[in-house]
């Protein structure tokens, strides 16, 4: 049984909120193991703001990209059938010769860096529709959309709460739901992985 994609707690769980929202995207409730979700919060809310305090500067790039390589772990040891890998820089956009649209094209879920109110913030992107992806932003808010090529849906909650066009999301700017500099880019891409080429150890 699919379970609705969630929304962040606080201000700074974005990160362990959409990886969360990408392994129930991916796999039913009953495929997916309680001790991973644990995992989910302890190893992704590891910043620190400018007092030392943990979790206060929200997710790393490069817990993300362990956590992406720990997902494959799990798939060797034969415990959850996942694939994943972690991409940045130039690699990371989308359009028709996008190794991203292609990843999503077919059935992976990427948990991406974007901007929102001028600081990063991890959504997930779940699919396309033309030149429009279809991403579920964990930041709950009633507000009106404001941004240009983003479009508010109300009714796929297993999916996307919103619809951000292509140009959008490649936008160098530090804009809402744009990636910024190309230099800065980071996603990771995690999709089912056949039952029958598991490596049960």
């Amino acid at each position: 049984m699919k379970t609705p994609l969630r929304y962040q707690a606080t201000e700074f769980d974005c990160g362990p909120t959409t990886m969360t929202n990408a392994i129930m995207y991916l796999f039913d409730r009953e495929e997916i193991p309680p001790d991973l979700i644990r995992h989910i919060g302890q190893c992704t809310l590891d910043s620190f703001d400018d007092k030392g305090h943990c979790g206060r500067y929200g997710t790393s790039g490069a817990s993300i990209c362990y956590f992406g390589a720990w997902l494959n772990e799990l798939r060797y040891a034969g415990l959850l059938p996942i694939q994943s890998y972690f991409t940045g820089g130039q690699e990371v956009f989308f359009g028709e010769s996008s190794p991203l649209t292609k990843a999503l094209q077919e059935g992976a879920a990427i948990v991406l860096h974007v901007y929102l109110h001028g600081a990063g913030h991890y959504v997930l992107v779940t699919g396309a529709e033309a030149e429009d992806y279809r991403v579920f932003d964990p930041y709950y808010s009633d507000a009106p959309v404001s941004s240009d090529g983003v479009i508010r849906v109300g009714d796929q909650p297993y999916s996307h709460n919103l619809l951000v066009s292509r140009d959008r999301l490649n936008d160098n700017s530090p804009g809402d739901y744009s990636m910024g500099s190309p230099e800065s880019r980071e996603a990771l891409v995690m999709k089912r992985y056949r039952i029958d080429d598991l490596y049960v150890i």
